[in-house]
């Protein structure tokens, strides 16, 4: 029999191994399922495809959160939204009904109780933290560098900024939108997923011997299934309600009042992210400036002093040096929005996105998306910008472990050709063209 061993303190090329076991075989543990498989109908796997940001992004890619006004109370500190709670009451009322009756085991060590463990996560606090880390890192940045003496006001400050967004943002992006789509945001946040215990997730042995060895997981996925859930494979005490299954359906209609399903859902209890970009960019700026000018106000910097030769009339530099004082004073963001233009802050915003996301438009076409976007504010105002803006880089096609990625590195393969960079060039190319919009 196969073992699952995957852990994460092994070392990278082990652990790549033993995951991709744990990827091809773990549901071979499952009645029914006797050759390698990714997926079943109640098991999903959610670090594949577009699934791995279901609850964060629309039916359009653009960056979602939900609503708090819709969340609900299972009885206790854990919520989730309203539909997501009533259908995880009737599955927990009869798995406890199936333990009454010794239809599934009372002796499982996990899956004895069916309780909500976790459920529902606020993001803003997570962002808030790591926007707060990146102040930190800047800091350290300027330092190593040698470039505190450049930032002398916010205005000096901005290049060397921006010097540091091109190095940090791929791999740590700044914007609320970018980072809510980032593996170090939990899905818990949509308010569409439950889990049922406390575990490792990435102790493989730990979801195998728990879950799919114990004979109380196959009772327990065919319920949550036909019920509206399906379960994360990598994390299989997570439940996620499916927004287009016709089991959920009932639920979403009686929380809403009307049919629709993941459109309704989508639609009305979450908010696109976009919306607060800039203004959240301006206060991260403002922010990052001031955590420079608060730890030094001050900083004395040595410069030659010119003088003339008498014999030559030429410039020169005395080797003794005057000091000079740079004094740097804290701002506001009332006072940044004062002396800075929409165009200004747009066309930062514009570069963070553009590194963020790894669209790596080039620089005739980020002039122009900055041009265009000023044009709609100046014109008509800022939803329409922002909308233009989005069009070019909410697109998650782009994503390593996306549908089209996926689907453009087997073409590769099967033609013989091309190296994973190649790829990766491919597909931003293609995306690239597929945002061009005429406004």
């Amino acid at each position: 029999m196969t073992t699952f061993s995957g852990n994460n303190s092994q070392k990278a090329r082990n652990m790549l191994i033993e995951r991709s076991i744990y990827t091809a075989y773990a549901l071979t543990l499952l009645d029914g399922v006797g050759k390698p498989t990714i997926e079943t109908l109640q098991i999903k796997d959610f670090q594949k495809d577009e699934k791995l940001l279901i609850g964060r992004v629309d039916r359009n890619f653009n960056p979602i959160f939900v609503d708090p006004a819709y969340l609900k109370s299972f009885g206790s500190s854990k919520m989730a939204l309203g539909f997501v709670v009533e259908a995880f009451k009737v599955v927990k009322k009869k798995y406890d009904r199936a333990l009454r009756t010794g239809r599934v085991s009372m002796g499982s060590p996990v899956l004895s109780e069916l309780v909500a463990k976790k459920a529902y996560i606020e993001p803003m606090g997570q962002y808030i933290s790591h926007i707060n880390k990146k102040a930190g890192e800047f800091k350290r940045y300027v330092k190593r560098t040698r470039q505190l003496k450049k930032i002398t006001n916010f205005d000096t400050f901005v290049p060397v900024f921006m010097e540091f967004v091109e190095l940090t943002a791929q791999n740590r992006p700044f914007t609320k939108s970018m980072y809510f789509l980032t593996k170090d945001v939990s899905p818990l946040v949509s308010g569409m997923a439950i889990e049922i215990a406390v575990g490792d997730y990435g102790d493989d042995q730990y979801k195998t011997e728990n879950f799919y060895k114990d004979k109380n997981f196959e009772y327990l996925k065919n319920l949550a299934y036909a019920h509206g859930f399906v379960i994360d494979k990598h994390i299989p005490w997570r439940l996620v309600a499916d927004l287009n299954s016709p089991q959920m359906q009932p639920y979403i209609e009686s929380a809403f009042g009307v049919e629709g399903g993941s459109a309704i859902v989508l639609s009305t209890a979450f908010t696109q992210t976009y919306s607060d970009d800039v203004p959240g960019i301006i206060d991260m700026m403002v922010n990052i400036y001031n955590t420079i000018a608060r730890h030094r106000p001050r900083t004395v910097v040595k410069e030659p002093t010119a003088t003339t030769s008498p014999d030559s009339g030429k410039t020169i530099f005395a080797a003794c040096k005057r000091k000079n004082t740079i004094i740097r004073r804290p701002t506001t963001r009332k006072a940044m929005e004062a002396s800075h233009t929409d165009g200004f802050w747009l066309e930062k915003y514009i570069r963070i996105r553009n590194l963020e996301t790894g669209m790596r438009y080039n620089e005739a076409t980020l002039r122009n998306i900055s041009e265009n976007a000023t044009d709609l504010v100046n014109s008509l105002d800022s939803t329409s910008a922002m909308r233009y803006i989005i069009s070019k880089f909410d697109n998650v096609e782009h994503f390593e472990g996306s549908l089209f990625y996926d689907i453009t590195r087997l073409d590769f393969a099967k033609s013989g050709k091309g190296k994973e960079s190649d790829i990766d060039e491919t597909v931003k190319r293609s995306v690239q063209a597929s945002n061009f919009v005429i406004y």
